[in-house]
């Protein structure tokens, strides 16, 4: 399986704003002087080994969708603005000439999950969309997003054919090519709901906007039993650990929260996602730091990979 992340931002799109650009650059800039640097083709390789990606880049500022892809099958995982960007390269593919087939799996419809759908690309081709998900009016729940007092264009223009199915949760649904996902309720306002992808041994969690009281983290709660032997975890990591406390009942999570829950389930990566949109690279990259120490001081020996989901970032499994 091939996981690619296409929006990881949380509630709404944060770009970069034009003095955050210019201040990266500067920052990088003096740098690359002091270091006496003056060959134009040594200026890449050394931001690339002195700088992560967040430090001479950027997280990335478009909300939730991840895509998870084996030969001829395409699973999408929500429809937040990255889902625009992923259309865009399903149209220089597949689904360019119509005639292909994809699953787009909704978690929940809150704004920062569906934004993106009327600017799918593949929607505007003859192509199949088949839309999955546990709450019983979705198809209406999309149609209001697209009625004309919102938006100028209905779901009923576009030229691919939509085909809804009602999802159970905890019951595994089949697709192409000997993968399936298992959808489990979460902790959201609104209701919420994760999904277990496996194909070929290998298994993703989708894990978005889940809030975790402390008698999640028993070893026995469902929470674990969902996440258990994963090869990946896509775990919401909004919060600090602090504000998660405050912020009780607002239905996200923290990147500590997410390291006990992945470390008791035997999870091999953990990707901290769904980024608060007012957090700054720097400090995402630092709520990363303070994960990892958590990890190595309470879970020493455990052989938990963790990383912070980045627009662009693909994995394969």
């Amino acid at each position: 399986m091939k996981v690619k992340f296409w929006g990881v931002r949380g509630s709404i799109p944060t770009p970069l704003s034009p003095h955050d650009v210019e201040q990266k650059v500067i920052s990088m800039a003096e740098d690359v002087v002091r270091a006496g640097i003056t060959d134009p083709n040594e200026v890449a390789g050394y931001l690339r080994r002195n700088y992560s990606m967040l430090q001479r880049a950027t997280v990335g500022g478009n909300t939730t969708c991840v895509s998870v892809e084996w030969p001829d099958t395409t699973v999408i995982l929500d429809a937040g603005s990255g889902i625009r960007l992923l259309g865009e390269s399903l149209m220089d593919g597949a689904c360019g000439n119509g005639g292909a087939e994809l699953h787009l799996l909704f978690s929940h419809t809150h704004w920062d999950h569906i934004q993106g759908l009327p600017f799918f690309g593949p929607l505007f081709q003859r192509n199949l969309l088949n839309i999955y998900g546990c709450h019983p009016n979705l198809e209406q729940r999309l149609r209001y997003q697209q009625s004309f007092d919102y938006f100028p264009v209905s779901l009923d223009a576009f030229v691919a054919d939509l085909k809804f199915h009602q999802c159970v949760p905890d019951t595994p649904v089949d697709l192409p090519g000997g993968g399936r996902f298992i959808p489990h309720k979460l902790e959201h306002p609104g209701d919420c709901f994760g999904y277990r992808i496996e194909k070929d041994g290998k298994s993703v969690v989708f894990a978005t906007d889940s809030e975790h009281k402390p008698k999640d983290r028993d070893n026995h709660h469902d929470v674990i039993e969902f996440f258990k032997d994963a090869d990946l975890v896509i775990f919401d990591s909004q919060y600090t650990l602090e504000e998660s406390i405050i912020k009780e009942d607002w239905g996200h999570s923290s990147a500590i929260v997410g390291v006990d829950l992945c470390a008791r389930a035997n999870v091999k990566k953990l990707a901290l996602f769904h980024h608060e949109p007012s957090y700054p690279d720097a400090f995402i990259h630092n709520l990363l730091l303070k994960a990892q120490t958590y990890r190595q001081v309470n879970y020493n020996g455990i052989p938990l990979e963790l990383f912070i989901a980045t627009e662009g970032d693909a994995i394969s499994l």
